[in-house]
């Protein structure tokens, strides 16, 4: 007997018309993005979440102290402790003295890389190999060169006639100072030319040919041209390493653990000392609530102050 049933095409469907298109379109991003949103929400929000919290409390495991429910305590001790305003004092001079430097040198290496010459890919790839350098190893690297007795730079200083006896850099807070901020900027400016090299590589040829077909100058076609145009990835670079720099405790560690005298104790290395040296960790948790919070204040400053100047 002949089949005479339809097609499996023109059968009619269990799902109401549209219902896979609404699916994909609504539905299916979700379930994709879903696992990977709650694995970054898990890793986030909940040691925020663990910090705060322990910021309520008294407790140091290392003296087999259990956890007490303090309230705002720690807050009020913050605000009357002398050592975390000298600590945040240290690290506004450590994060100007180390990202201002970065930032130069950066963009310097950038416009110089950006131009053609002979084996331009060979000394790009020099040029940021400090950046692939752990925080440690730089600063082992510049403590041995900044040495007070055995180091090269006093050796060179010494040859040259600028000075007749050793400089003990890490003994001095200016000297310790500008021993850390050489020793960042270093490892840090391969970031900014990296970032700033790829800004300059969108720039359109054009617009510095109409710009000296106009008559500008190489001074007027940075200030007027490249300048205004990678100024978005010089206000994210620079958000980052502020970030990153107000956190940074291997190299000041490595180099100087917040000598002499805690005169390179930053807020984040006070936070590390009070924790695993104190044992307190409950009033670590409230200095890393402070410090997030000065840091999310500093970005939301840095935005609106973008967006005023965009609008302007």
């Amino acid at each position: 007997m002949k089949d005479v049933s339809p097609p499996a095409s023109s059968q009619p469907s269990r799902f109401p018309r549209g219902w896979g298109a609404t699916w994909q379109n609504r539905w299916l991003p979700y379930l994709l993005t879903g696992p990977v949103v709650l694995a970054v929400g898990i890793g986030v929000f909940y040691p925020v979440i663990y910090v705060v919290n322990l910021s309520l409390h008294a407790y140091s495991p290392f003296f087999n102290q259990t956890m007490r429910f303090v309230g705002a305590e720690n807050y009020v001790r913050l605000i009357h402790d002398a050592e975390f305003w000298h600590s945040l004092q240290v690290s506004a001079i450590w994060v100007a003295g180390s990202v201002i430097p970065q930032f130069l040198l950066g963009l310097g290496l950038a416009l110089l890389l950006n131009e053609r010459f002979f084996a331009r890919g060979l000394v790009r790839a020099i040029v940021l190999l400090p950046w692939v350098v752990s925080g440690v190893v730089t600063g082992i690297i510049w403590l041995w060169l900044f040495d007070g007795t055995i180091g090269v730079l006093n050796d060179l200083l010494m040859k040259a006639g600028l000075t007749p006896t050793p400089i003990p850099w890490s003994v001095q807070p200016a000297t310790t100072y500008l021993m850390l901020f050489v020793a960042n900027a270093w490892r840090g400016s391969p970031f900014f030319a990296i970032m700033l090299l790829a800004a300059l590589q969108s720039i359109n040829p054009d617009v510095y040919e109409a710009a000296m077909i106009d008559g500008a100058g190489r001074w007027q076609r940075f200030r007027y041209v490249t300048l205004p145009l990678i100024l978005n990835a010089v206000i994210i670079s620079t958000l980052l390493r502020v970030i990153w720099t107000f956190n940074y405790v291997d190299l000041i560690w490595t180099m100087t653990q917040g000598g002499p005298v805690n005169a390179s104790r930053t807020l984040a290395l006070d936070i590390f000392k009070v924790a695993y040296q104190d044992g307190d960790f409950g009033f670590a948790a409230t200095l890393a609530v402070a410090l997030c919070v000065i840091l999310l204040a500093f970005s939301g400053a840095y935005w609106q102050l973008n967006r005023f100047s965009n609008r302007s």
